[in-house]
């Protein structure tokens, strides 16, 4: 046999191998080497790329691989061409892709069967929109909203002709540069337009909603927050008639007064919107109206405020006018017309409206929601009310309503959230006002003088998930049936009068479901149970009760709000407190706790507010303070017996705004670097990390001169204090502390500093308390503090001070002399004068005798006088210019010399005054 027959079947072999080693090689252009199955290999290439390009942290586009692309997460195919149609790569229900920066690779243009796609909610870092999208001819569905893209909306947009849907919204970086919005006017598809948070230019308001009403099928636009500061008083030919939802909230459209001639009434709002009869959606909240309305038009014109028009709107079913500012009485807004029977949401909250609740309220039969809340609403509930018997949420609270609330209320069956807060109310809550409120899961009732008087056996039909009964009286005792109450979610029952122990059964009720508990301002007493590990609690507040005892050992991870303050607990800060991650404030002031600061709090690297004052707490400030809790904005250790040197670390807390170590022990000079503390350098914090760990209602207590002053929420972020005051500080006052402009109380009083006051303080134009007493100041009052013109509260007694108190602004209007005691000053409003130079003004001496020597006398007196001056004077200088050590011994010598040459005039004065009354006796 020929010997190629034996190596024939070898050769095939090797000829399969390479065969498949190149095979091989070609598929490791691409992943894995699965058989292509109802996917455009073109089309999987160019998502292969756009893969490639893009930062997908979270392996979100982990199922890319194969070649089997319609079987991708995300990816849409049609069922018999096999074409990519859609990319679905959003936020869609549960399903969120956390894509993070990269480029949106122009491959994708492979694509060009794609009508749907949407990348909302990643993160593309500022990306500018992708223009080359415009080339998706049959694209009918574009979401790019809340994906952090940046840069212009691209004009070519307004190629998309088949566009149904398009969505920019909440980018925050994304503006629109075409003033005259021509591209818009080519979306001849368009359906839905959600451009809310994108920025328009100022002066395109108009052409802007010329270039919408030339879209025939628009049905939903939504232009909020889009810094729109005006709306055309007319629009010709209204074509987007078929409009169902109108969003221009949170703009700043200042509705002028239009002139709605067909029924002779004026209004700040343009009559084509009355106009669009298929409307059904209506939001024009946190808008200016009437700002050009006169009190004198709004006092005569009451009964035609609102148009007739409005009225017409037959399909609307919600209108939105909150934080508008309309400035008229409730009743004269009176709702006519089909209006009444389509209306199903009417939101008029914080609309500067008054009066009384108007009957015709109980006439839109429909109403499910009616929020009238911050407004000054007065007199009582009406029966108006009650005949909305399919009302669900109603929101009256922070209103100036009175009286007593109406047993009727229980007939509202649909009834789920009734807010009543902060109001003027009274009377008797029974078992009747709830007898048919199966459905309500949300009660409001603080800030009232309301008296719970139901029996102790007592059932509610309702299972609430918030419970607010602040300041309303409850009785001494637990509400038993609370107990009943499992399902809660947020209680507050705050200064309702409690004053016994809790009951176990309440233990149990927090360890449910319970995230939020407000108990503080009772008399309530006792030791705390040790907590369940799974409780949910975020917020607890058990201040100002009779608890005593030591403090929790566990009170659950997720915990950011810890208020025991103004009890007696005692003891030292638990270890647990290392397992509260997201502890935001602790609150621990006027008990007896004692022991040192724990280390293991520098893990809560969360916390924004440490307080601690008024305890027995001893040892230093731990360094690591001003290097781990780096988001501190409050720090108060006021009246314990910490010790030791103020930490120049502190400094490096960059949000830190009210600093209060004042009653210790501290010692050692105040740290230079308190210049740098940047959160005390402006007047605002844009930044300030309050985001709502702070409740509505919540405050920081802040002692000034013996007197706590309470700040709340919405101030916090303007409040800039430093009390350093009652310690054992030496040195002098930093100058760099004159940088803290947005300081408004500095006090520094009860301590040993010593030197001059630095005249830069006097930059600190916010400042309204400066204390400055018993120490060790010397020099004069800077007449720099003239400037202070906010300045009410001023006090430099018991100092060693000399010199003329500053005039003009605010020291005229400091009549106490006790806040210049102990010092050598003269001034307004002490009855010692002044001469220019400072000094007391000497007794005038006598005419009698020789005139001519006395003249001479005098001459020779102040020319010696002077000379030793000038001496004295480029002597100093000349040490200061050119000797840097000799400059700073010559600062410690200069109050020697000055005593002196004071002494040196007064010998001198006093002879020459002898020898003239001498002369005047012979």
């Amino acid at each position: 046999m020929p010997v190629f027959l034996y190596l024939l079947p070898l050769l095939l072999l090797l000829l399969v191998f390479g065969l498949a080693v190149i095979c091989s090689d070609a598929a490791a252009l691409v992943p894995n080497v699965e058989h292509p199955t109802n996917c455009i290999e073109s089309e999987r290439v160019a998502l292969f790329y756009f893969k490639k390009n893009i930062i997908d942290p979270y392996n979100n586009l982990s199922s890319w691989v194969g070649h089997a692309c319609c079987s991708w997460h995300g990816v849409q195919c049609d069922n018999t061409t096999g074409n990519i149609v859609g990319l679905a790569l959003g936020q869609q229900g549960s399903v969120i892709f956390h894509l993070q920066g990269g480029e949106i690779s122009p491959t994708l243009l492979a694509l060009q069967h794609l009508n749907y796609l949407d990348l909302s909610g990643n993160d593309f870092r500022g990306t500018n929109v992708p223009s080359f999208i415009s080339h998706f001819k049959q694209l009918k569905y574009l979401n790019l909203a809340r994906a952090g893209f940046g840069g212009p909306v691209p004009s070519s947009f307004g190629n998309l002709s088949s566009l149904q849907t398009l969505d920019l919204s909440d980018n925050y970086g994304v503006y629109v540069d075409d003033p005259s919005h021509q591209w818009l006017s080519h979306l001849t598809s368009l359906q839905h337009l959600v451009f809310s948070g994108v920025t328009f230019s100022s002066h395109s308001s108009n052409s802007l909603f010329l270039a919408l009403n030339k879209l025939p099928s628009i049905n939903e636009i939504r232009l909020s927050g889009c810094q729109l500061q005006s709306i055309p008083p007319s629009i010709p030919h209204l074509n987007f008639s078929s409009l169902l939802f109108l969003d221009l909230s949170f703009n700043s459209i200042n509705f002028p007064v239009f002139d709605l001639s067909y029924n002779s009434t004026n209004f700040p709002v343009p009559p084509w919107l009355f106009n669009l009869k298929s409307l059904e959606y209506l939001d024009l909240s946190n808008n200016i109206f009437g700002s050009s309305i006169s009190a004198d038009y709004l006092s005569s014109n009451f009964s035609t405020v609102l148009p007739k028009g409005i009225g017409n709107l037959c399909n609307l079913k919600t209108l939105d006018l909150s934080n508008s500012n309309m400035g008229m009485r409730l009743a004269e807004l009176n709702f006519t017309g089909c209006i009444k029977d389509s209306l199903t949401h009417l939101h008029l909250s914080d609309a500067n409206l008054d009066g009384d609740i108007p009957d015709w309220m109980g006439d839109i039969k429909d109403l499910k929601v009616l929020d009238l809340s911050e407004n000054s609403l007065s007199g009582s509930l009406t029966s108006s009310i009650v005949r909305l018997s399919l009302l669900e949420t109603l929101n009256l609270f922070s209103n100036k309503l009175n009286g007593t609330l109406p047993v009727e209320i229980g007939k509202l069956t649909e009834l789920e959230s009734l807010d009543l807060g902060e109001n003027q109310m009274r009377g008797a809550i029974t078992e009747a006002h709830f007898s048919n409120l199966q459905k309500l899961n949300v009660l409001r009732m603080q800030s009232n003088s309301f008296v719970f008087n139901v029996s102790s056996n007592w059932i509610p039909p309702f299972l609430l998930q918030e419970l607010r009964i602040r300041s309303c009286s409850v009785g001494s005792e637990f509400p038993t049936w609370l107990q009943t109450q499992h399902k809660l979610n947020v209680l507050d029952i705050s200064n309702t009068g409690i004053s016994s122990t809790v009951p176990d059964w309440f233990w149990n009720l927090v360890s449910v479901n319970l995230a939020e508990m407000y108990m503080s301002e009772n008399q309530i007493e006792g030791m705390l149970p040790k907590f369940s590990t799974s409780m949910q609690l975020n917020t607890i507040d058990l201040s100002s009760n009779r608890f005593y005892g030591p403090l929790p050992g566990f009170l659950g991870s997720s915990i950011s709000y810890i208020n025991f303050s103004n009890n007696s607990f005692s003891g030292a800060i638990p270890d647990s407190i290392s397992y509260l991650p997201q502890l935001a404030q602790l609150r621990l002031s006027h008990n007896k706790l004692s022991g040192e600061i724990p280390a293991i709090l520098k893990n809560c690297s969360q916390l924004e507010v440490l307080d601690l004052g008024y305890n027995n707490f001893t040892g230093s400030i731990p360094i690591w303070v001003g290097k781990s809790l780096s988001r501190l904005v409050v720090l108060i250790l006021r009246a314990n017996t910490f010790s030791d040197h103020i930490p120049q670390e502190l400094s490096q807390l960059k949000y830190l705004q009210i600093l209060d170590l004042s009653r210790n022990n501290f010692s050692g000079p105040i740290p230079v670097s308190f210049g740098n503390l940047s959160a005390m350098q402006s007047l605002f914090n844009s930044d300030l990390l309050w985001y709502g760990i702070l409740g509505v209602q919540d405050t920081i207590m802040v002692a000034s001169n013996g007197k706590e002053k309470e700040y709340s929420q919405r101030l916090l972020p303007y409040v800039k204090i430093m009390d350093l005051s009652n310690n054992v500080l030496t040195g002098g006052i930093p100058q760099e502390l004159a940088s803290l402009y947005g300081l408004q109380s500095l006090h520094l009083a009860g301590n040993q500093l010593e030197g001059e006051i630095p005249d830069k303080l006097g930059q600190l134009q916010q400042l309204e308390s400066l204390d400055l007493s018993r120490n060790k100041l010397s020099g004069s009052i800077p007449s720099t503090f003239s400037n202070l013109t906010s300045l009410s509260d001023f006090n430099v007694s018991y100092n060693d001070l000399s010199g003329k108190i500053p005039s003009g602004n605010q020291f005229n209007t400091f009549t106490d002399p006790s806040i210049y005691t102990g010092n050598h000053l003269c001034g307004f409003p002490l009855t010692d004068n002044c001469t220019k130079g400072g000094g007391p003004i000497p007794t005038e001496p006598s005419d009698h005798g020789n005139e001519e020597d006395d003249d001479k006398e005098m001459v020779w007196m102040y020319i010696g006088s002077l000379s030793g001056f000038a001496v004295g004077f480029w002597t100093i200088w000349g040490v200061l210019i050119f000797k840097k050590k000799w400059r700073y011994a010559y600062f410690r010598y200069t109050d020697t010399s000055c005593d002196n040459i004071h002494v040196w005039v007064v010998v001198n004065f006093a002879r020459m005054k002898s020898k003239i009354m001498s002369k005047s006796n012979h």
